[in-house]
């Protein structure tokens, strides 16, 4: 299959979206291809098995899982809908200002803080007991709509099936309705390269073979996995050395009263070791059939307590990791966690410990996953494999994803991904050509 265009998009997360729905709104002729499906079933196991890759168990070469999800709108789908703002300096030293971005982007997704009967008792304790003990526990910023979120049975995690959570399938709905096509099902494996310009991609569809388009800009958003691996095969081969993931542990109890199994996930945290410490705090549990295996991968002994996991409270402890390892050609990839990452979770877990005392949990209750990765990105970073404006050294060849974000957040970076789009989109078209 042959096509042409005057926007190839390659995935269609919150970068890729966010860049699809403002080039189409401007009048730009956009494709986007996604190599997962376009599945609708969310909100269930089901969905999240079907659409992450490897079903869940995709791991680093060391044996760490890390998530990805192969589905139109990528990983908005599966995320926990908190809306973080980086820490200061991460973009202000290649002097990009994102602020302007960052408050369209937030009232794009209508970002708010939820009220504390959707945020649920279980959690209001864990904040209440956190700032008992001298922390500063505060709401965090959703882009969750309380209207449509329904309390007490939060599923953001394996997709919201009451549309309450902003993904970017909400973008990718804009798009085509300003005319651009999304394709799932298409596996790009490079960039086509004529003088030095990019001039499409080609790869393959599902069911159909062979697939190449023709494109007189191309911006790839492939995620921080996908995209060094097409990079690297279309010889831009700096790509994929070294990446963060912002490695995450949860620190579970359980309450002999309250219900927290169910609350929605990172309503509220504390910020107070994020820029000295290098980790945030905020209550989340994996949902149920992912907690048992959980369980089995770290502390089979605590299956018995698997039943009671409506009165399950945790704190997940998401740490700034350095940037290392590397993403192969053939799309494995190497992480190891360093002295330095796993004493910032080792301190988290303490913190977390004490909280979900002071909340009420039994002592002997208390046990802790293992590490895994969370949002992997850094694999292009600003300043080395793209420029300010995220171009590589190839021209009209961009990037649009969490591969470009230069340092690990430790924190959601899909607020970040948005504005990042909305300006690369006011770069390759600015928004004088609106029609």
């Amino acid at each position: 299959m042959q096509m042409k265009t005057e926007y190839a998009i390659v995935g269609s997360g919150a970068g890729g979206g966010t860049v699809a729905a403002e080039l189409a709104r401007r009048g730009g002729r956009v494709l986007v291809l996604e190599r997962g499906p376009d599945y609708c079933f969310v909100g269930n196991h089901l969905f999240a098995v079907a659409v992450l890759d490897k079903h869940g168990f995709l791991t680093s070469q060391e044996g760490m899982g890390v998530a990805r999800a192969l589905v139109t709108g990528g990983s908005t789908m599966l995320t926990c809908g908190t809306a973080s703002r980086p820490p200061g300096g991460v973009f202000e030293r290649f002097d990009i200002d994102l602020s302007p971005y960052f408050e369209k982007a937030e009232e794009d997704l209508r970002v708010t803080a939820l009220p504390d009967d959707t945020i649920g008792e279980a959690t209001m304790s864990l904040l209440e007991a956190g700032n008992r003990l001298g922390m500063k526990w505060v709401k965090l910023e959703k882009f969750i709509d309380p209207e449509k979120c329904e309390p007490r049975y939060c599923n953001c995690m394996l997709g919201c099936p009451k549309e309450a959570k902003w993904t970017a399938r909400e973008y990718l709905d804009e798009a085509k309705k300003h005319g651009a096509e999304v394709i799932p099902h298409v596996k790009i494996d490079e960039v086509v390269i004529s003088g030095g310009e990019a001039a499409g991609v080609k790869g393959w569809q599902k069911g159909a073979g062979d697939f190449e388009v023709e494109a007189d800009t191309v911006i790839l958003s492939a995620g921080g996995l996908g995209t060094p691996v097409i990079l690297q095969r279309s010889g831009i081969y700096d790509a994929g050395k070294g990446f963060f993931c912002d490695p995450l542990v949860f620190t579970i109890g359980i309450h002999p009263r309250l219900k927290g199994g169910f609350d929605p996930p990172m309503t509220v945290g504390t910020f107070d070791f994020w820029e000295s410490e290098g980790f945030l705090l905020s209550p989340v549990v994996d949902p149920w059939v992912s907690m048992g295996l959980e369980m089995m991968k770290a502390k089979p002994s605590k299956l018995v307590d698997w039943p009671k996991y409506p009165g399950m409270m945790g704190i997940m402890t998401k740490g700034k990791d350095a940037v290392a390892g590397r993403i192969n050609v053939d799309e494995t990839f190497s992480k190891q966690l360093t002295y330095e990452d796993r004493a910032k979770l080792d301190k988290g877990i303490a913190i977390s410990t004490k909280v979900l005392l002071e909340a009420g949990c039994k002592p002997e209750s208390i046990w802790v996953n293992k590490p895994r990765g969370a949002h992997p990105g850094g694999t292009c970073r600003i300043g080395e494999v793209v420029n300010t404006d995220l171009e590589t050294e190839v021209k009209n060849l961009f990037i649009c994803d969490a591969s470009v974000i230069p340092d690990s957040l430790a924190a959601p970076v899909v607020i970040t991904l948005v504005a990042l789009g909305k300006r690369l989109a006011d770069h390759i078209r600015p928004e004088a050509q609106e029609t």
